[in-house]
């Protein structure tokens, strides 16, 4: 287009873009309008040169021109540019607060004027009075706000929350307490778990519920094996460390080492076997009966002696001695009841374990003063005896004569005299009894007449007194009496 002008009267031809900041003549930018005046400009638009060209087009050979709005025809509404293009309307962003397209759009002319108003063409849509290309604008608006919820929404969504933060919770305390079960499952189905809580029970005095853990048969003797009796004991275990675990096939050993209260130690081995499953996953172990340790007595004393380990009565054996099944503990053994003849201070049995033998305890009874007494009646009613009879040697006596003559003299009215009694105490029970030992003899004297087969007739007797020795065994004393044996050989005097 370097020919062709526009006709006298333009100012401007349409072969490059206006100024920058000028527009042509009779146009406003957009959106703006002379002021007090509506859409209509103040002068008519200039002659257009070519009349008979369609609105929009170019003339033949005629390349369109850029111009600021960017490639448009002539007569064409411009396009935005880049920079029209993120802003809107008022130099407002795209997009902010934007109404519908429509919204604020009036369906008549300029300032209310219907379309047709005398003295003013028709616009046809999109272009003014003039037939010029018309730019719709949308005004920015405040957005509405949403509606506020009701009493029942607001309610609902709260439960939903709720109902959703509570089945995470759940799902979360779930996962953990499922981990935390099984670990404890399989910790708790370990060899050395079984183990720790046998030893566990033991430690709390629990002795009948760590027998039942064990499979150990009571019997009806095993009067240690109750937890009252055990309460009774001093020196209880209070501690134990397990130690190495092993384990072949479906056998397993733990070992452990055991505390007292009195601060000693022992070693104690445990045997287990693998006794089926729990859950599928879980290996059962079952606790071989343990051996446990032995409260051995060997009482002093008569048999008919009671006796009581911590208080509890128990059964002496046909030895006269006590062997009881017991936990690790110190024993306290003592006469069951107050006898008046004999007492026995009480001992203590103590008890390491089952790898430790203890030497038994022993509980020595010693006579009272009315035992001695009921002893010593016992000795002189012996004495007596033997006095009594009219033998030359008295049988289980510890004193007679031996018959020189050899029978020549047929004996009548023989009598045995006690011209002083034996002196002798009693002593400590020793070999199943009190002992008797002669500190002073004494002596007797032997009487009788004598006739011989001449019938002659006179005293026949010892020459002297012949001593009289006592010793034996005091072997009981009860309400009765006591019990002597005499231990004294009779002499050939």
């Amino acid at each position: 287009m370097t020919d062709q002008t526009r006709p006298s009267g333009d100012d401007q031809g349409h072969d490059g873009p206006p100024p920058e900041g000028q527009h042509p003549e009779g146009q406003q930018p957009e959106g703006q309008h002379p002021e007090g005046q509506g859409h209509e400009p103040t002068t008519a638009p200039a002659a257009f040169p070519y009349q008979d060209l369609p609105y929009g087009r170019q003339p033949d050979g005629q390349v369109p021109q850029p111009t600021g709005h960017g490639h448009q025809l002539y007569g064409s509404a411009p396009r935005p540019s880049d920079h029209e293009q993120q802003q809107g309307a008022y130099g407002q962003p795209q997009g902010a607060y934007e109404q519908p397209q429509g919204a604020y759009e009036q369906p008549q002319g300029a300032y209310g004027q219907p379309y047709g108003v005398a003295g003013h063409a028709q616009e046809a849509p999109g272009q003014d009075a003039y037939g010029q290309p018309t730019q719709q604008f949308a005004y920015a608006q405040a957005p509405t706000p949403p509606a506020p919820r009701t009493p029942e929404q607001a309610a609902r969504r709260r439960r939903l929350l709720i109902g959703l933060i509570g089945g995470a919770a759940l799902l979360l305390v779930l996962v953990v307490a499922g981990a935390v079960t099984f670990a404890t499952m399989s910790a708790s189905h370990r060899p050395e778990a079984t183990v720790r809580d046998y030893l566990g029970a033991v430690q709390a005095g629990e002795v009948e519920r760590a027998l039942a853990l064990d499979g150990t048969e009571v019997a009806d003797g095993d009067v240690l094996l109750t937890d009252d009796a055990y309460a009774a004991a001093d020196d209880r275990v209070d501690g134990f460390q397990l130690g190495a675990v092993s384990s072949e096939g479906d056998d397993a050993q733990v070992e452990a080492v055991v505390h007292r209260a009195d601060g000693s130690t022992h070693a104690q081995d445990f045997t287990l076997v693998r006794d089926g499953r729990d859950l599928l996953f879980f290996d059962r172990w079952a606790l071989q009966p343990v051996d446990l340790g032995t409260v051995s007595v060997q009482v002093a004393g008569p048999a008919s002696a009671e006796i009581a380990v911590d208080g509890t009565p128990v059964t002496r054996g046909s030895d006269g001695s006590v062997s009881l099944k017991a936990f690790p503990g110190s024993y306290e053994v003592a006469l069951a009841a107050e006898n008046e003849s004999y007492s026995a201070t009480a001992a203590t049995a103590v008890v390491e374990g089952a790898v430790v033998t203890a030497q038994p305890t022993l509980l020595t009874t010693t006579l009272t003063p009315a035992g001695t007494t009921a002893a010593t009646a016992a000795v002189d009613a012996w004495v007596a005896g033997c006095i009594a009879s009219t033998d030359l040697r008295p049988e289980g006596c510890s004193f007679g004569l031996y018959d020189t003559e050899s029978g020549r003299y047929t004996l009548s009215g023989q009598k045995w005299t006690l011209e002083s009694a034996p002196q002798f105490t009693v002593g400590d029970w020793q070999d199943g009894g009190w002992t008797v030992s002669t500190t002073t003899p004494g002596s007797a004297s032997f009487t009788a007449q004598g006739v011989d087969a001449a019938g002659n007739s006179g005293v026949y007797g010892s020459l002297a007194p012949v001593p009289v020795r006592v010793g034996g065994l005091i072997s009981d004393v009860t309400a009765d009496g006591a019990t002597f044996t005499s231990s004294v050989a009779t002499p050939l005097t």
